[in-house]
């Protein structure tokens, strides 16, 4: 995942960590990305941003408090890298 994750930043992109329940929390759970913090993490295993289920997206008051954060970091779009759960969230969302 660091290989598309790596990619996706140097085209001028925030952070989501840990999967949607970042995007639920916000705060410093988004943030901007350089191209300094995905350098080296290629042979990484893992993944950077870290994932995590979250109950919270699975309902409506969950997901509108995810896109008031993405909203207040003036960000219009998402990349959802993932299995089926996270493209299913992507689709709710």
């Amino acid at each position: 995942m660091n290989p598309a994750v790596r990619a996706i930043v140097r085209m001028g992109i925030y952070l989501g960590c840990k999967g949607y329940q970042g995007l639920v929390d916000g705060g410093n759970s988004i943030r901007q990305a350089t191209w300094a913090s995905v350098s080296g993490i290629l042979d990484d295993g893992g993944t950077i941003i870290g994932s995590a289920r979250c109950k919270d997206f699975r309902e409506k008051p969950g997901r509108l408090r995810a896109a008031k954060n993405l909203i207040d970091h003036g960000i219009n779009n998402i990349v959802c890298i993932g299995g089926d759960g996270s493209l299913t969230g992507a689709n709710l969302f």
